[in-house]
């Protein structure tokens, strides 16, 4: 009678049915899918060769790494819009989204989709030609901005916002283009400048520009865009496994463990790195993992500083400052969680 009864609860939606175990379908897949942008280099671009680089795609891996013991374990499923990869998400055609989006209250509240932490610390920036002899945002009086549209991301609302407090005009050339689209108007002499988030900004003038040394970003940020992963929501233990896979690769680089190093840290009597690699065991078994997890995330993929210098930093070629990426002890935000 009460199996019965809960059945007929369960046709009218008043009782809800078991949330999709995502490790389970991950390790019987033998593949960890991960959506992304796939058109933006230093987060998520293929190479020459096909392989999909930059700093999404290396987190990815390193989940695979951690729950698959391989990072190579990983299907990329690029998205064509911000909408379509949240999409990809609430229907479980991903089992995890990183595609340097920023976490907002109108992408998080009424859907079926759970943030995992921040990536990347990231903000709205403006780019002028080197030769505009402009130093600030607030010399851009009268200027044309070439921006995205509403429907693309927020970009627009927030350089009016900027302009009403710097208490200048400006004027937008609005495109439904994004990528290096948006610098379409810029290059050909539409617009005087071009914003767009910081670090995707640095990337395009170096893979979009003719001149690279030809454009510059100007100092101020517009906004603050704190870019994160996102799950589906309902399965708390996946969301463990990604946010703990996060929090491990700043805690390495803060503990000074490397994929160069790591083999040292094994001999480590430091509590907090034994605790991290699973020399001391506990955490692994309860996020139903070997307790070598972050090791092989840390082993095959880098620490967080590892993973940002080659795909954004100051020796890669697009050669982008850690700023508020930077880890707290040199003033950035990047903070982890405590591994004890």
């Amino acid at each position: 009678m009460r199996r019965c009864f809960l059945g007929f609860l369960m046709m009218l939606g008043l009782v809800g049915t078991a949330p999709a175990q995502t490790l389970d379908a991950v390790r019987q897949r033998g593949e960890l899918r991960c959506g992304v942008f796939g058109q933006l280099p230093g987060f998520s671009a293929p190479d020459l060769q096909g392989r999909m680089r930059g700093l999404d795609a290396d987190f990815c891996r390193a989940v695979a790494a951690a729950v698959l013991g391989d990072a190579e374990q990983v299907g990329f499923v690029p998205a064509s819009s911000l909408e379509a990869g949240l999409a990809q998400v609430e229907a479980g055609t991903v089992d995890l989204l990183s595609s340097n989006m920023t976490i907002t209250a109108m992408r998080d509240a009424g859907r079926n989709l759970t943030p995992i932490g921040v990536l990347l610390y990231d903000g709205q920036a403006v780019m002028v030609r080197a030769d505009a002899n402009v130093a600030s945002f607030a010399q851009l009086d009268g200027k044309r901005i070439c921006v995205a549209a509403p429907e693309v991301d927020g970009s627009l609302g927030i350089l009016r916002n900027a302009a009403t407090r710097a208490g200048i005009t400006v004027q937008p050339v609005v495109t439904r283009q994004s990528g290096a689209s948006l610098l379409d108007g810029f290059k050909d002499g539409r617009c005087d400048a071009v914003t767009a988030d910081a670090a995707a900004l640095a990337t395009l003038r170096v893979t979009d520009l003719p001149d690279p040394a030809g454009a510059v970003l100007l100092p101020e940020r517009l906004s603050r865009e704190p870019l994160t992963p996102f799950v589906r929501g309902g399965d708390e233990r996946w969301r463990q496994i990604v946010t703990w896979t996060l929090h491990a690769l700043v805690a390495a680089e803060e503990l000074e463990v490397s994929s160069t190093t790591l083999d040292a840290a094994l001999r480590s009597d430091n509590a907090e790195i034994r605790f991290l690699i699973g020399l001391d065991r506990g955490l692994g078994a309860r996020l139903g993992l070997k307790d070598t997890w972050a090791a092989e995330a840390i082993r095959q993929v880098g620490n967080y500083g590892e993973i940002f210098e080659r795909n954004l930093g100051e020796g890669s070629p697009i050669g982008l400052e850690r700023g508020l990426s930077d880890l707290w002890r040199r003033g950035g935000l990047m903070y982890p969680y405590p591994f004890r």
